[in-house]
């Protein structure tokens, strides 16, 4: 007894502090106020959001903004091992792209500077230079894929 009569206490606060309410499913409902800390929130976020538009790179001035590369198979690793081995391993297995172990003997010299620098669109192979890889970057890639054999 003593439970029920808080019960209807509670419910009377709730009635006396949100008002008029309606029924769905028989449970008493009213629209309530966004909580301050919420509406902070979204405020924070949208400013956020606005200082993220202004100030992102895009992805041309990444590449424009790349530190000059020494040309070397070594160098192309480090390139090929931060970009391309998501897809691609260095051996004959197949991740998501072709294993590239003897990739130059399969698709030539013209081949692999045509797949480097155009992509494979059709494939799912995304073209480099848009991925902020320029010249130098794509000559050090192609020099370490040709010590794949």
């Amino acid at each position: 007894m003593e439970q029920e009569k808080n019960q209807t206490r509670n419910e009377e606060d709730v009635f006396k502090y949100y008002g008029d309410t309606e029924e769905i499913n028989d449970i008493p409902v009213k629209e309530t106020r966004v909580p301050k800390f919420l509406k902070a929130t979204y405020v924070i976020l949208a400013g956020w959001a606005a200082y993220y538009a202004l100030t992102a790179t895009t992805i041309d001035d990444r590449s424009k903004a790349t530190t000059p590369v020494q040309v070397t198979a070594e160098a192309g690793k480090e390139i090929f091992n931060t970009t391309c081995t998501g897809c691609h391993a260095v051996t004959s297995q197949r991740i998501v792209g072709p294993g590239l172990l003897g990739v130059e003997q399969r698709l030539g010299d013209q081949g692999l500077d045509t797949v480097l620098h155009n992509g494979r669109p059709e494939k799912g192979m995304p073209n480099p230079t848009s991925l902020g890889l320029n010249e130098d970057q794509i000559q050090a890639v192609k020099l370490y894929l040709q010590t794949l054999k």
